[in-house]
C-alpha cells in the first residue's frame, strides 16, 4: 500500500470513527456522562452479569480509571451491582430499566445515521467512511490526499 493513500485511510477512518462517536456523546453528555460511561453500560447491557473483572479484562483497561465511572453509573440508576453467591467479594453487573433504555437511545442514533449513510452511498466502504468523515470540518482540509 502506498503511503499516500495509507494515510489518507488513516485520517478517513478518524474522521469517520469521531462522527460516529459524537452522534453519541452528544446524547449521553446531557446526562452528565461521558464516552467511558457509554462504553461501561454498552457492555454491561448486552452482557449482564458480567463481573467488573471481565468488564475490565474486556475492555482492555485498568482498575483505576473504572470505579469512579461505575459509581457515576450506580448513583445515576442506569445500573446495579449484584454480589456474586459463591464469593461475596465478586460484583455482578446489570443494567437496570433507566439504563437499557438510554443503551437503546444511543445504539439508536449511531444505527440511524449509519443505515442513512447506507442507503444514500450503498455498502463500499470507502463511500462510507467518506461520509461519515463528511460530517466533520477538518475533512476537506486533508481530502486532497485521496487523489495523491
Amino acid at each position: 500500500m502506498e503511503q499516500n493513500k495509507s494515510d489518507y485511510e488513516h485520517i478517513l477512518f478518524y474522521f469517520a470513527y469521531k462522527t460516529f462517536n459524537n452522534t453519541a456523546d452528544e446524547i449521553i453528555e446531557k446526562y452528565g456522562l461521558n464516552r467511558q460511561h457509554h462504553r461501561f453500560l454498552f457492555f454491561i447491557d448486552k452482557v449482564p452479569g458480567i463481573t467488573i473483572k471481565q468488564l475490565l479484562k474486556s475492555m482492555e483497561i485498568t482498575k483505576q480509571g473504572s470505579y469512579s465511572a461505575l459509581r457515576k453509573l450506580r448513583d445515576e440508576n442506569l445500573i446495579t451491582e449484584v454480589q456474586y453467591d459463591k464469593d461475596r467479594r465478586v460484583k455482578k453487573l446489570y443494567p437496570t430499566k433507566q439504563g437499557k433504555e438510554l443503551v437503546y437511545k444511543l445504539n439508536k442514533a449511531q444505527n440511524d445515521l449509519f443505515q442513512e449513510i447506507l442507503k444514500k452511498v450503498g455498502n463500499d466502504w470507502y463511500a462510507i467512511m467518506e461520509e461519515f468523515a463528511a460530517y466533520r470540518s477538518g475533512y476537506k482540509d486533508i481530502k486532497y490526499l485521496k487523489d495523491k
